[in-house]
């Protein structure tokens, strides 16, 4: 079995670093009713991974710049799934922040799973990481419902991609000048001294938090707009607390998010790889009310959905998916620096199945997403919502954002804000 990368597969490829991995990554955790051995839930993801065909393969280059997932022959489970033994949060925060800094082994089949024992009330957890290449979050979400229990939800194989025309058509040409010229008309010079852009190698580390999902509701429903709205302006606002500390939040301030759009749906194709545009939204941190955060969030949501994500500096992906991959392996590593000059932070949303999920009879309690950093960021923030939470998460090399108090309470104070608001103006709970 073997297909081709897209452009866009192949500038992930490309822009991969030691100090920025490209990968995906999530932290589950489970509950299980009975003591659970790490080698034996070890045993059943080499088991069941064995069985996805895109997990035993890894990316042939060639030398035009095109890449190919080929089999690797060498292939074996076991190189991928690791275990660990920690005895409290601190430690287990401190591992799992390790592990997601490590970059993958581009060589082999570029995955892992890090199985960890000892958290509180017997709980386990497994930490995934999937490369950027291999596929978007949509797709990372299919792969890894394979790894659930029978109940889990039976997912296709995806077809072969097939190779793309080099000859690109009229619409195609003039698709690509809208976007490139809406991209830099969009480009600015990187603020001095902003907290969220960084050239700093310090270690990242990975926060995170939970919300009751029924909290979230009745603010959307009291305000208006929809559940990522909502969580798109409590985000907002843990962003302006984190720079006014920094004295960096004046009247006018705003923080550029890219917003990763799934583009499956969109396309009735269901294949490998990467197919993602995105929103570029102007985060409205100098506004000190959160109800007018929330409006502001909104409706430039609102404006970006109508008119499309296939349009406008958002759709980046989209350009990069249009580009040679021999262009790629040439300019992505440069350009992947140049992201300070169009957004600040990544904000993305994943989501997941509201059915209950179970590994080897474990209960599934929670999932986190973990965003991956352009270079020069501060921060990337991924969101989940799993039957009645929300599971926030930040990727970060601040050391005061990286306080896993910190988030949680800005976050609840965020979330109680707006429904004292709503209760202001006479809403029923």
């Amino acid at each position: 079995m073997t297909d081709h990368l897209s452009p866009l597969d192949i500038a992930f490829l490309a822009m991969e670093g030691n100090a920025n991995p490209l990968h995906l990554g999530a932290v589950a955790t489970f509950a299980p009713s009975t003591p659970v051995h790490p080698a034996r839930i070890a045993a059943v993801l080499c088991e069941r991974a064995q069985e996805i065909p895109r997990l035993r393969q890894r990316a042939r280059t060639s030398l035009l710049g095109g890449a190919r997932w080929v089999e690797d022959p060498g292939f074996a489970p076991e190189d991928h799934v690791f275990t660990h033994h920690v005895r409290g949060r601190d430690r287990f925060a401190t591992l799992v922040s390790h592990l997601m800094a490590q970059p993958l082994d581009l060589a082999r089949p570029p995955w892992e799973l890090h199985v960890i024992t000892g958290l509180a009330g017997g709980r386990f957890a497994v930490v995934a990481k999937l490369h950027h290449s291999l596929c978007d979050g949509m797709k990372a979400v299919g792969l890894g419902l394979q790894l659930f229990d029978a109940s889990r939800l039976s997912i296709p194989d995806v077809p072969a991609q097939a190779a793309r025309s080099i000859i690109p058509s009229l619409r195609e040409i003039k698709d690509t000048i809208d976007i490139a010229s809406s991209v830099l008309m969009n480009t600015r010079p990187p603020t001095l001294n902003s907290p969220v852009l960084t050239s700093s190698t310090r270690p990242r580390r990975v926060v995170m938090s939970r919300l009751d999902l029924a909290d979230v509701h009745r603010i959307r429903r009291a305000h208006g707009g929809t559940v990522n709205d909502v969580l798109l302006a409590l985000v907002t606002g843990a962003l302006r607390h984190w720079l006014s500390a920094h004295g960096s939040a004046g009247p006018e301030s705003v923080v550029r998010a890219l917003i990763p759009v799934n583009q499956r749906s969109r396309s009735g194709d269901a294949g490998a790889g990467n197919q993602i545009s995105g929103f570029l939204v102007s985060l409205p941190v100098g506004e000190p009310d959160p109800a007018e955060r929330l409006r502001n969030v909104r409706e430039q949501m609102e404006s970006a959905k109508a008119a499309g994500p296939d349009r406008g500096a958002g759709a980046l992906p989209l350009l990069a998916d249009k580009v040679p991959p021999l262009v790629h392996r040439l300019a992505a590593p440069v350009m992947g620096r140049c992201a300070p000059l169009l957004f600040d932070t990544l904000v993305t949303s994943v989501p997941l199945p509201s059915i209950p999920l179970s590994l080897d009879g474990a209960g599934l309690c929670e999932m986190y997403p973990v965003a991956p950093v352009a270079p020069g960021h501060a921060v990337g923030i991924a969101l989940s919502v799993y039957r009645s939470s929300v599971h926030v998460c930040l990727n970060t090399n601040q050391s005061w954002m990286s306080d896993a108090q910190w988030l949680d309470g800005v976050l609840r104070r965020e979330v109680a804000t707006l429904q004292e608001t709503r209760e202001l103006v006479g809403l029923p709970r």
